[in-house]
């Protein structure tokens, strides 16, 4: 199979036809262009992250152009650009048209599409970022590494939008805690853009500290639920996060990280996920259908503040 997959290439011809001056036709190639596929052996070392991934490569392009053209051939990043790149721009395309989606009610004010807004924007930069470093990690070594950093910095930003939009709801009615657990959020989420982006904290050493600030960072959303459950009681807090899809959110987001560290499906069988299937993919498919389970949760959790909370809060 990665013979195959070495021989594989992309070709376009166009045709034009053309009229003789005796009035026949002929049809003249104007172009032709060839896109090889590369297998794991033939790219350099600055290349290799995966070695259960055989073949699909694009080598070594210096050249954004061909990384751009790269979008419209199927290569074993195809599937990693696209599947972040094409819900990132519906969230955007859900940012311009909230109005028409949102639940409306008589107490909903451009506060509210601020904060559903708000998350969708995190959407939008981290599956964006992604697309953008998968496209262009072909590119060379300075650019695959600046786009590893943008792709880090998108993850910082979705958790922290994720997490400011729900404490909104979750403590719609006590303005102290939701400006703590926000500035907790926010502090977390300052700290790793920091080590994703400062060269600084990027070295081996570091690695350790930079693992263990992100899993901080995601420990942290335990706070918020433990002040809920202390001051709201279980079914309240329960009920105004819609803790099911928050926590199901999580599942998908830890067993995504789980195969894509694991690199399975591909090292069960080396080169049979080469260009389908393979961890990466899978993780990233994990990340659109958990961002989908966030949004869930957040329109839940903003129509139940709306049908119940506030009117509550009005008569008293």
């Amino acid at each position: 199979m990665t013979a195959n997959i070495q021989k594989r290439t992309a070709n376009k011809n166009v045709h034009n036809r053309q009229i003789s001056e005796n009035g026949q036709i002929k049809a003249k190639v104007t172009h032709t262009t060839k896109h090889k596929l590369y297998t794991w052996h033939e790219i350099p070392d600055w290349q290799k992250d995966n070695e259960f991934i055989h073949g699909g490569y694009v080598r070594e392009t210096n050249s954004f152009t061909e990384c751009i053209n790269s979008l419209f051939y199927l290569h074993n990043e195809s599937v990693n650009i696209y599947s972040h790149l094409i819900p990132g721009l519906i969230a955007l395309l859900l940012i311009l048209i909230d109005k028409y989606y949102v639940p409306k009610f008589n107490t909903t004010t451009m506060t509210d599409y601020f904060f559903i807004d708000l998350f969708f924007f995190g959407a939008f930069t981290c599956l964006t970022m992604s697309s953008i470093f998968h496209c262009l990690k072909s590119h060379s070594p300075p650019v695959a590494k600046f786009g590893n950093k943008l792709d880090y910095l998108g993850i910082v930003i979705l958790i922290s939008t994720s997490m400011v939009s729900i404490l909104y709801y979750g403590f719609y009615d006590s303005s102290y805690m939701f400006y703590t657990f926000s500035g907790i959020t926010l502090l977390f989420g300052f700290a790793c853009a920091v080590v994703s982006l400062d060269e600084r904290f990027r070295s081996r050493e570091w690695r350790p500290y930079r693992a263990a600030m992100f899993v901080l960072f995601g420990l942290s959303a335990f706070l918020p639920i433990g002040a809920g459950l202390v001051y709201y009681g279980s079914h309240e807090t329960w009920t105004r996060v819609q803790l099911k899809w928050i926590i199901l959110e999580g599942v998908l987001y830890i067993l995504g990280a789980s195969l894509y560290g694991g690199r399975f499906p591909e090292k069960i069988k080396p080169g049979r996920y080469d260009m389908w299937g393979h961890s990466h993919q899978i993780f990233h498919i994990l990340v659109v259908v958990a961002a989908l389970c966030h949004f869930t949760g957040l329109i839940k959790s903003y129509t139940y503040v709306h049908t119940y909370m506030i009117p509550v809060m009005i008569q008293a």
